[in-house]
């Protein structure tokens, strides 16, 4: 025994690889025939070939890929920000379709007005912020041939009276205010009685005499007895209707016609 350790030989690749690349030689030399060798050789070297161009491949595209996914988010950014620049461009233009929505149909009322009132219509341009204070503010005034005590509906209504003007604006009193009263009749059974303001979802009917004919549902409608409102015009809906025996009127709740939460325009009768 030599030593501690026993000797080891060095594995050479030399033989291998010059094997291989005569393979290769031979494989792709101009020299024709060789006697069948080309083909087999071919053959072998074939698996390692395949291998060796997906290498290459692999790692002539990694940094393309990089490059595109690189490309890719930038763009998914560019097109983010786009989207989110037109997203005030977008309900701005919604908007901007319900109010000529709503504009034509108040365009369309006032030339099929069935009442042939001469109406002027006007917007809101301002609420009451408190809602025991039932006013609103109207962007027509004295310059458009507006006064006191006019009144005001919408589509569905009355809404109430002028009560103050200006040269360019003025203000209205809801018929819900607690101090509007407009005289009213009952559309089916024509009993008389007055209308008083309570809340924005209420209205009262007061005065109706204990005898008469008042029933949940009937359309409560402006008299031809009131000194403000032309008659006919709707005002609300029974909503509850009750007398007691010894009552000498009825206890009448009446829901108005308008949905005074959503008004936006108006017209004025002039």
């Amino acid at each position: 025994m030599i030593g501690s350790h026993p000797y080891r030989k060095r594995k050479s690749y030399f033989l291998p690889i010059l094997i291989v690349l005569l393979a290769v030689f031979i494989s792709f030399s101009a020299l024709r025939g060789l006697f069948g060798i080309r083909s087999l050789l071919q053959t072998a070297i074939y698996p390692f070939q395949s291998a060796a161009v997906s290498l290459w491949k692999g790692m002539v595209n990694i940094p393309a890929s990089f490059a595109s996914n690189r490309e890719i988010a930038k763009q998914n950014a560019e097109l983010k920000e786009k989207l989110n620049n037109l997203q005030p461009n977008l309900s701005l233009l919604e908007e901007l379709l319900r109010e000529n929505t709503r504009l034509r149909a108040a365009l369309f009322y006032k030339q099929k007005n069935p009442y042939r009132f001469r109406l002027l219509p006007a917007q809101v341009i301002g609420k009451s912020p408190a809602p025991w204070f039932s006013i609103l503010e109207v962007n027509q005034g004295s310059g458009a041939g507006v006064s006191m005590d006019m009144p005001v509906m919408d589509k569905d209504g009355l809404v109430g009276r002028i009560v103050e003007v200006s040269r360019f604006s003025s203000k209205v009193m809801l018929i819900t205010d607690v101090e509007s009263s407009i005289a009213a009749v009952d559309a089916r059974s024509r009993d008389f009685g007055v209308v008083k303001g309570g809340s924005s979802n209420k209205l009262f009917m007061k005065h109706v005499d204990a005898g008469g004919d008042i029933k949940v549902g009937d359309s409560i409608l402006t008299s031809n007895i009131s000194t403000i409102s032309p008659p006919g015009i709707p005002v609300g809906e029974v909503g509850r209707a009750s007398k007691k025996e010894h009552d000498l009127f009825y206890h009448i709740e009446i829901k108005p016609a308008v949905n005074f939460r959503k008004i936006e325009e108006v017209f004025i009768i002039l």
